[in-house]
C-alpha cells in the first residue's frame, strides 16, 4: 500500500513539472517585441518604435528615450524642444498585436491610457 501511494505521488509530481515546463513563457517583456510602428486605436497617436532604446512620435517625429524593465516602460522626451524634461514610468502590456500603456503624466502624450494596434 505505501508504494502505491508513492507511485501516485511520483505520477502527480511528474504531471505537474510537465504542465509548468510547458506553460507559455510571457515575452511581453521583450523590448525587440515593440519594434516597428503602431497606431492608437482612436488613429490620433502613432508610435514608431526604431530601436531597442529610441522612440519617435507623430508626425512630426518627436524623439524619446525608452526603456522596459519587467511590466514598465521608462519613457523620457528627447525631442527637438532641447530641454530636460525627468523620464516618467508607465504600466504596458502586449496581448498579440494591441500594445496598452498608461501614459498618464508623460510629457508630450495625452494623459491617458491608450491602446495601440500595429501597423
Amino acid at each position: 500500500m505505501k508504494k502505491s501511494i508513492e507511485f501516485k505521488l511520483l505520477i502527480t509530481i511528474t504531471v505537474l513539472l510537465l504542465v509548468i515546463s510547458s506553460c507559455k513563457k510571457n515575452t511581453s517583456n521583450n523590448p525587440e517585441k515593440l519594434l516597428g510602428t503602431w497606431i492608437s486605436t482612436d488613429l490620433v497617436d502613432t508610435l514608431n518604435f526604431k530601436t531597442e532604446h529610441d522612440l519617435y512620435k507623430g508626425i512630426y517625429n518627436e524623439h524619446f528615450n525608452y526603456s522596459i524593465s519587467g511590466d514598465t516602460i521608462t519613457i523620457q522626451y528627447q525631442g527637438v524642444l532641447f530641454i530636460y524634461v525627468r523620464p516618467t514610468n508607465h504600466y504596458y502590456t502586449i496581448n498579440r498585436d494591441i500594445l496598452t500603456i498608461d501614459l498618464e503624466a508623460c510629457y508630450g502624450f495625452r494623459n491617458q491610457r491608450i491602446s495601440f494596434t500595429r501597423k
